[in-house]
Protein backbone atom coordinates (compact mmCIF):
# COMPACT_ATOMS: atom_id res chain seq x y z
CA UNK A 1 0.00 0.00 0.00
CA UNK A 2 1.42 3.25 -0.95
CA UNK A 3 0.59 5.58 2.23
CA UNK A 4 1.44 5.91 5.62
CA UNK A 5 -0.15 7.35 8.19
CA UNK A 6 1.31 9.25 11.76
CA UNK A 7 0.07 11.02 14.69
CA UNK A 8 2.27 14.39 15.45
CA UNK A 9 3.62 14.62 18.97
CA UNK A 10 4.51 18.52 18.74
CA UNK A 11 7.90 17.51 18.44
CA UNK A 12 8.95 15.54 15.50
CA UNK A 13 9.45 17.54 11.99
CA UNK A 14 10.41 14.01 9.84
CA UNK A 15 7.95 11.06 8.77
CA UNK A 16 9.43 8.85 6.48
CA UNK A 17 7.97 6.63 3.78
CA UNK A 18 8.99 3.98 1.83
CA UNK A 19 7.15 2.75 -1.16
CA UNK A 20 8.40 4.00 -4.65
CA UNK A 21 7.52 7.19 -6.88
CA UNK A 22 8.62 8.82 -9.49
CA UNK A 23 8.44 12.46 -8.60
CA UNK A 24 8.03 15.17 -6.10
CA UNK A 25 4.36 15.52 -7.09
CA UNK A 26 3.60 12.01 -7.04
CA UNK A 27 3.55 12.77 -3.06
CA UNK A 28 0.72 13.88 -1.56
CA UNK A 29 0.79 15.21 2.37
CA UNK A 30 -2.59 15.62 4.04
CA UNK A 31 -2.73 17.07 7.90
CA UNK A 32 -6.05 16.26 9.54
CA UNK A 33 -7.42 14.89 6.27
CA UNK A 34 -6.62 18.50 4.44
CA UNK A 35 -3.73 19.47 1.78
CA UNK A 36 -0.53 19.92 4.10
CA UNK A 37 1.90 22.99 3.34
CA UNK A 38 4.87 24.20 4.95
CA UNK A 39 6.69 21.06 4.28
CA UNK A 40 9.46 19.25 2.29
CA UNK A 41 10.08 16.06 0.31
CA UNK A 42 13.33 14.22 0.50
CA UNK A 43 13.72 11.54 -1.68
CA UNK A 44 15.65 8.80 -1.41
CA UNK A 45 17.28 7.69 -4.94
CA UNK A 46 16.79 4.09 -6.18
CA UNK A 47 20.29 4.01 -7.84
CA UNK A 48 21.35 4.51 -11.77
CA UNK A 49 19.44 2.24 -13.48
CA UNK A 50 16.97 1.57 -10.81
CA UNK A 51 13.17 0.43 -11.86
CA UNK A 52 11.85 3.99 -10.54
CA UNK A 53 13.74 7.21 -9.24
CA UNK A 54 13.13 7.19 -6.20
CA UNK A 55 12.61 3.76 -3.83
CA UNK A 56 11.24 6.07 -0.39
CA UNK A 57 12.30 9.20 1.00
CA UNK A 58 10.57 11.56 4.39
CA UNK A 59 8.58 14.57 4.77
CA UNK A 60 10.15 17.33 7.00
CA UNK A 61 7.63 19.86 8.30
CA UNK A 62 9.08 23.33 8.93
CA UNK A 63 6.75 23.31 12.25
CA UNK A 64 6.13 19.98 14.25
CA UNK A 65 2.50 18.69 13.65
CA UNK A 66 1.14 18.97 17.28
CA UNK A 67 -0.58 15.91 18.93
CA UNK A 68 -3.76 16.39 17.69
CA UNK A 69 -2.38 16.48 14.40
CA UNK A 70 -2.70 12.88 11.84
CA UNK A 71 -0.60 13.32 9.22
CA UNK A 72 -0.95 11.35 5.83
CA UNK A 73 1.66 10.02 2.54
CA UNK A 74 0.02 8.65 -0.40
CA UNK A 75 1.82 8.48 -3.45
CA UNK A 76 -0.87 9.78 -6.31
CA UNK A 77 0.34 9.10 -10.02
CA UNK A 78 -1.39 10.76 -12.72
CA UNK A 79 -3.25 8.86 -15.71
CA UNK A 80 -1.24 10.15 -18.38
CA UNK A 81 1.56 8.78 -20.91
CA UNK A 82 4.59 10.15 -19.65
CA UNK A 83 6.35 9.58 -23.54
CA UNK A 84 5.25 10.31 -26.70
CA UNK A 85 6.96 7.81 -28.97
CA UNK A 86 6.93 9.05 -32.97
CA UNK A 87 6.96 7.06 -35.33
CA UNK A 88 10.36 7.50 -37.39
CA UNK A 89 11.86 7.81 -33.77
CA UNK A 90 14.56 5.29 -31.97
CA UNK A 91 12.92 3.84 -29.24
CA UNK A 92 15.43 3.59 -26.15
CA UNK A 93 14.93 0.81 -23.89
CA UNK A 94 15.80 2.55 -20.40
CA UNK A 95 12.97 5.21 -22.11
CA UNK A 96 10.55 2.18 -23.03
CA UNK A 97 10.80 0.32 -19.49
CA UNK A 98 10.46 3.66 -17.54
CA UNK A 99 7.15 3.97 -19.54
CA UNK A 100 6.09 0.53 -18.62
CA UNK A 101 6.99 0.84 -14.99
CA UNK A 102 4.58 3.95 -14.97
CA UNK A 103 1.56 2.43 -16.45
CA UNK A 104 2.09 -0.58 -13.91
CA UNK A 105 2.57 1.46 -10.98
CA UNK A 106 -0.79 3.42 -12.21
CA UNK A 107 -2.68 0.01 -12.42
CA UNK A 108 -1.00 -0.84 -8.93
CA UNK A 109 -2.07 1.86 -7.35
CA UNK A 110 -5.80 1.20 -8.71
CA UNK A 111 -5.81 -2.27 -7.55
CA UNK A 112 -5.02 -1.10 -3.76
CA UNK A 113 -8.12 1.25 -3.71
CA UNK A 114 -10.28 -1.59 -4.96
CA UNK A 115 -9.12 -4.21 -2.16
CA UNK A 116 -9.83 -1.88 -0.23
CA UNK A 117 -13.01 -1.97 -0.80
CA UNK A 118 -13.20 -5.54 0.60
CA UNK A 119 -12.02 -4.30 4.29
CA UNK A 120 -14.64 -1.29 4.98
CA UNK A 121 -16.70 -3.69 6.98
CA UNK A 122 -20.02 -1.39 6.93
CA UNK A 123 -17.95 1.77 8.02
CA UNK A 124 -20.14 4.63 5.87
CA UNK A 125 -17.34 6.82 6.22
CA UNK A 126 -15.41 4.98 4.52
CA UNK A 127 -17.57 3.93 1.61
CA UNK A 128 -18.42 7.35 1.11
CA UNK A 129 -14.60 8.49 0.95
CA UNK A 130 -13.99 5.57 -1.43
CA UNK A 131 -16.39 6.48 -3.82
CA UNK A 132 -15.32 9.98 -3.96
CA UNK A 133 -11.80 8.30 -5.00
CA UNK A 134 -13.07 6.26 -7.09
CA UNK A 135 -14.91 9.46 -8.74
CA UNK A 136 -12.36 10.83 -9.98
CA UNK A 137 -10.49 7.60 -10.67
CA UNK A 138 -12.80 7.09 -13.52
CA UNK A 139 -13.09 10.56 -15.03
CA UNK A 140 -9.38 9.92 -15.43
CA UNK A 141 -9.86 6.17 -17.20
CA UNK A 142 -13.22 6.67 -18.65
CA UNK A 143 -11.92 4.97 -21.74
CA UNK A 144 -11.26 2.12 -20.20
CA UNK A 145 -14.93 0.34 -20.29
CA UNK A 146 -14.32 -2.35 -17.97
CA UNK A 147 -12.79 -0.36 -14.92
CA UNK A 148 -15.59 2.67 -15.25
CA UNK A 149 -18.16 -0.49 -15.40
CA UNK A 150 -16.54 -1.53 -11.97
CA UNK A 151 -16.89 2.58 -10.83
CA UNK A 152 -20.70 2.24 -11.73
CA UNK A 153 -21.30 -0.96 -9.94
CA UNK A 154 -19.62 0.39 -6.60
CA UNK A 155 -21.68 4.18 -7.03
CA UNK A 156 -24.69 1.99 -6.72
CA UNK A 157 -23.83 0.72 -2.87
CA UNK A 158 -25.62 3.64 -1.25
CA UNK A 159 -28.27 2.36 -2.94
CA UNK A 160 -28.51 -1.06 -2.53
CA UNK A 161 -27.25 -0.83 1.43
CA UNK A 162 -30.44 1.93 1.97
CA UNK A 163 -32.20 0.82 5.00
CA UNK A 164 -29.04 -1.39 5.92
CA UNK A 165 -26.51 1.30 6.73
CA UNK A 166 -27.05 4.75 8.22
CA UNK A 167 -24.68 7.62 8.93
CA UNK A 168 -23.65 10.90 10.17
CA UNK A 169 -24.42 13.64 7.41
CA UNK A 170 -24.12 16.71 9.12
CA UNK A 171 -23.43 18.14 12.39
CA UNK A 172 -22.86 20.88 14.62
CA UNK A 173 -20.97 21.01 18.10
CA UNK A 174 -21.94 23.19 20.88
CA UNK A 175 -20.38 27.05 21.22
CA UNK A 176 -21.38 30.01 22.07
CA UNK A 177 -22.23 31.50 18.73
CA UNK A 178 -24.69 28.97 18.51
CA UNK A 179 -25.74 28.77 22.24
CA UNK A 180 -24.65 25.71 23.38
CA UNK A 181 -26.85 23.26 20.95
CA UNK A 182 -25.00 20.73 18.60
CA UNK A 183 -27.01 18.07 15.95
CA UNK A 184 -26.11 15.03 14.50
CA UNK A 185 -28.47 14.56 11.49
CA UNK A 186 -28.20 10.92 9.63
CA UNK A 187 -28.73 10.13 5.86
CA UNK A 188 -32.55 8.48 6.88
CA UNK A 189 -33.30 12.01 8.28
CA UNK A 190 -32.95 10.67 11.55
CA UNK A 191 -31.78 13.57 13.55
CA UNK A 192 -30.44 13.80 17.52
CA UNK A 193 -29.81 17.21 18.54
CA UNK A 194 -29.22 19.03 21.72
CA UNK A 195 -28.78 22.05 24.39
CA UNK A 196 -28.79 23.61 27.77
CA UNK A 197 -30.45 26.51 28.96
CA UNK A 198 -29.97 28.83 32.51
CA UNK A 199 -32.33 29.13 35.09
CA UNK A 200 -31.60 31.82 37.19
CA UNK A 201 -34.11 30.94 40.54
CA UNK A 202 -36.66 29.53 41.56
CA UNK A 203 -39.57 30.11 44.16
CA UNK A 204 -41.13 27.04 46.11
CA UNK A 205 -43.94 25.69 44.71
CA UNK A 206 -43.76 27.39 41.59
CA UNK A 207 -43.70 26.03 37.88
CA UNK A 208 -41.36 28.06 35.55
CA UNK A 209 -41.28 27.55 31.42
CA UNK A 210 -38.90 28.44 29.34
CA UNK A 211 -38.54 27.53 25.50
CA UNK A 212 -35.55 26.43 23.58
CA UNK A 213 -35.34 27.00 19.82
CA UNK A 214 -34.13 23.16 17.65
CA UNK A 215 -31.60 24.11 15.77
CA UNK A 216 -32.83 21.33 13.32
CA UNK A 217 -36.69 21.55 12.33
CA UNK A 218 -38.57 18.08 13.55
CA UNK A 219 -40.72 16.33 11.18
CA UNK A 220 -43.71 16.41 13.79
CA UNK A 221 -44.58 16.18 17.81
CA UNK A 222 -43.66 12.68 18.22
CA UNK A 223 -40.36 12.49 19.25
CA UNK A 224 -38.09 11.62 21.83
CA UNK A 225 -37.26 13.67 24.82
CA UNK A 226 -34.67 13.73 27.55
CA UNK A 227 -34.77 16.27 30.40
CA UNK A 228 -32.25 17.08 33.12
CA UNK A 229 -30.85 19.32 35.28
CA UNK A 230 -27.38 20.22 36.55
CA UNK A 231 -26.73 22.87 39.92
CA UNK A 232 -23.35 23.86 41.25
CA UNK A 233 -23.43 22.20 44.36
CA UNK A 234 -26.66 23.89 45.64
CA UNK A 235 -29.67 22.28 46.91
CA UNK A 236 -31.74 19.85 44.23
CA UNK A 237 -34.66 18.51 46.59
CA UNK A 238 -38.18 18.90 45.51
CA UNK A 239 -37.25 19.92 41.69
CA UNK A 240 -38.66 18.17 39.08
CA UNK A 241 -38.95 19.18 35.25
CA UNK A 242 -41.00 17.61 31.89
CA UNK A 243 -41.56 18.78 28.59
CA UNK A 244 -44.86 21.19 28.80
CA UNK A 245 -44.98 22.04 24.70
CA UNK A 246 -43.31 19.88 21.62
CA UNK A 247 -43.35 22.34 18.46
CA UNK A 248 -41.52 21.03 15.26
CA UNK A 249 -38.80 24.43 15.62
CA UNK A 250 -39.36 24.97 19.30
CA UNK A 251 -39.31 22.68 23.15
CA UNK A 252 -40.83 24.54 26.05
CA UNK A 253 -39.46 22.89 29.15
CA UNK A 254 -41.31 23.21 32.29
CA UNK A 255 -39.29 23.15 35.63
CA UNK A 256 -41.50 22.92 39.16
CA UNK A 257 -39.58 23.40 42.47
CA UNK A 258 -41.52 22.02 45.89
CA UNK A 259 -38.53 23.91 47.78
CA UNK A 260 -36.63 27.69 46.65
CA UNK A 261 -33.88 27.54 44.38
CA UNK A 262 -32.35 30.14 45.14
CA UNK A 263 -29.03 29.88 42.62
CA UNK A 264 -29.65 29.93 39.32
CA UNK A 265 -29.18 25.89 37.61
CA UNK A 266 -28.34 24.18 34.09
CA UNK A 267 -31.27 22.22 32.51
CA UNK A 268 -30.26 19.97 29.91
CA UNK A 269 -32.21 18.90 26.67
CA UNK A 270 -31.91 16.13 24.25
CA UNK A 271 -34.47 15.29 21.03
CA UNK A 272 -34.21 13.00 19.21
CA UNK A 273 -36.52 11.57 16.58
CA UNK A 274 -37.34 12.37 12.79
CA UNK A 275 -36.71 15.33 10.34
CA UNK A 276 -38.41 17.72 8.14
Amino acid sequence: MNKVSYMGNGKTTEFTFNFPYFETSDITVLKNNQPATGFTVIGISGGVGADMPYIGGKIIFETAPTTTDSITIVRKLSLERPIDYQPTGQIDPTTLNHDMNYAIEVLKDFQNDLESIKTLNGDPTATQEMLLKLDTVSQQISAMGDITQVRNNISTLDTRTNGIIDYVVETQAPTAENNYTWYRKYKSGWVEQGGSTIINAQKANTQLYTDVNLPITMANQAYLVNIAFITDGGSTTGLRNNANGRGTTKLTIGTYSTTEISQSYRVTWEVKGSAA
